[in-house]
């Protein structure tokens, strides 16, 4: 079975030789690599004709840089495989990527199957997963995967990865949803094309197995601040909406989608105007009872949400804010404690602030040791997909 792997190619010359070389290794040979050049201005161009010399599967197309939804349709339209899938020319996968979801496709029956990815930006690491349930969807309960593809209302946040590049799609799938891409779509166009294509699909495969490694950098999309881009976002808009409006309104495709433009709309805030639009963290317990003395632990994004929560809170008085990585800097003018200081504090209650279980009750054992165990707090903080707080 062949499957084609497109790689749009743009200006990426110092990332693309260990892209082509995690490709052309993989344990699954029967692969045609398609390599997109647009435009390139860098090496980029010449490191892929001397790739294609040296591997009789590799096939380049020059074009003029037009950008990445016209790229992408150009590599579709010169795929011959019965699957296709997507590669960055600065991003690189697993060995056996091909082989891998080649096995779940149970014998190339299955229409389109997503797995997942980590990020790797300098030295951290971000495992992504989808929040719908692993495994195969088809006629009834693909109508469920249906209603959360683009945002689940239960999670905050889309229920399968929008990155077109986690993604093994029939070939004839993919040209039918690539096809009405306006060209000019540059904000949303991964979504644009995998959300279409997962209403197409018959059958979909969803698993949280990580296959793909995708390099953040400086010169990163995801890095670039466009003054454009809430003009961008009304595009994407437009034919999202057009798009949905032929599929049943029990899905609730509209709601998703205004949902969904919110995560970008809180991308323009900040590139734009400085601005933070970041999650409401509920502290889940009644403080407000009269005469605590309180210390938060913890100093994350959950913390400050925390902090700012018990700001408003008269009859709590905070007697410190503890975070060891953060000891001695200030944060809202308030200057962060170390862990060892607990031993001088008076205080009533410990309140972690964190949203991870395990991480939590690694610093519950570790404050167990010095401090009595009910006199520490923590539950998981309470989260509303729409509530959201301005941080400057």
């Amino acid at each position: 079975m062949l499957v084609s792997v497109i790689i749009p190619v743009y200006n990426t010359e110092q990332y693309l030789p260990a892209c082509l070389d995690s490709v052309i290794c993989q344990t699954y040979q029967e692969i045609e690599i398609i390599l997109v050049d647009d435009g390139s201005t860098d090496r980029s161009l010449e490191i892929c004709t001397d790739y294609a010399k040296r591997d009789s599967r590799i096939l380049v197309v020059q074009g003029e840089h037009q950008g990445l939804v016209a790229a992408r349709k150009r590599g579709t339209q010169k795929s011959s495989g019965q699957y296709c899938m997507f590669v960055d020319s600065d991003d690189w996968i697993a060995e056996n990527l091909v082989e891998s979801v080649l096995s779940m496709s149970e014998n190339g029956t299955i229409d389109l199957l997503s797995y997942s990815t980590v990020s790797i930006e300098g030295g951290r690491i971000t495992q992504w997963s989808h929040t719908v349930s692993e495994g195969k969807y088809e006629k009834e309960r693909l109508k469920t995967l249906h209603k959360k593809m683009m945002f689940d209302f239960n999670a905050g946040c889309p229920g399968v990865i929008q990155s077109l590049w986690t993604k093994l799609i029939k070939r004839e799938l993919l040209e039918k949803s690539v096809r009405e891409v306006e060209d000019g779509i540059t904000m949303g166009e991964d979504a644009a094309v995998v959300y279409q294509a997962l209403l197409l699909a018959k059958t979909v495969v969803i698993t949280n197995d990580s296959f793909y490694f995708y390099r953040i950098h400086e010169t990163s999309m995801c890095h670039a601040k466009d003054p454009d881009i809430f003009s961008k976002i009304y595009r994407f808009r437009q034919y999202m909406t057009k798009v949905f409006e032929a599929y049943e309104e029990e899905y609730g495709l509209k709601e998703q989608l205004q949902a969904y433009l919110l995560l970008l709309i809180r991308i323009g805030l900040r590139d734009i105007f400085s601005v933070e639009l970041r999650d409401l963290y509920h502290i889940p317990f009644d403080l407000d009872v009269g005469g605590k003395k309180l210390i938060l632990y913890g100093a994350g994004a959950v913390g400050k949400s925390y902090y700012r929560q018990l700001r408003q809170l008269e009859k709590i008085e905070l007697v410190a804010w503890i975070d060891r990585g953060l000891q001695n800097r200030y944060i809202y003018d308030y200057k962060i404690q170390a862990p060892e200081d607990l031993s001088r504090l008076d205080f009533d209650k410990i309140l972690i602030a964190v949203k991870n279980r395990e991480m939590a009750m690694e610093i519950k054992s570790q404050l167990g040791k010095v401090v009595p165990e009910e006199k520490i707090l923590w539950g998981e903080p309470r989260i509303y997909w729409w509530e959201k707080e301005i941080e400057l």
